[in-house]
């Protein structure tokens, strides 16, 4: 691939970002009030089966370990997560969804499954080759060295 094809590439991804205003902070996620990494936290944390610690979701999210520790604690103040002691690592906090919590993750994420029904019907036949390719991108970019424009994964 020369550069010019990466660069397609590059702003292809950065495109489809935008697209699904990842950037946007007014706009908010699925008909809710909530931020972007907050409707992320509560799917990654509605379809983990076993408490994650604030280090799993960071990792999963792909976001700064005290940036989720925040938001953790803004999503316990609003009723929708409980933190415990770990049940295997005593000095970690395992992060469970209340009953409201997994309400509104449920929310979100049958939102977000009718959005991207929307967007699968238009696209069709191609709608499993799109996945596949998205697929393969996420497996290169996790198995790319690590450079200065490389976010952390």
């Amino acid at each position: 691939m020369d550069s010019c094809d990466a660069r397609r590439l590059r702003d292809a991804v950065r495109h489809l970002m935008v697209a699904h205003a990842v950037f946007e902070e007014s706009r908010r996620p699925c008909g809710t009030e909530l931020t972007t990494m907050q409707a992320y936290a509560l799917l990654e944390l509605l379809q983990h089966e076993t408490p994650m610690t604030v280090s799993d979701l960071a990792a999963k999210l792909a976001i700064d370990r005290t940036n989720v520790s925040r938001l953790c604690a803004r999503m316990e103040a609003a009723g929708e997560l409980d933190r415990a002691p770990h049940p295997e690592d005593g000095r970690a906090r395992a992060l469970r969804l209340t009953a409201r919590g997994k309400k509104l993750a449920q929310r979100v994420d049958d939102a977000s499954a009718r959005h991207f029904e929307r967007v699968a019907r238009h696209l069709g036949h191609h709608a499993d080759e799109v996945t596949r390719a998205v697929e393969r991108l996420l497996d290169a970019m996790d198995t790319t060295e690590d450079d200065p424009c490389t976010p952390n994964r």
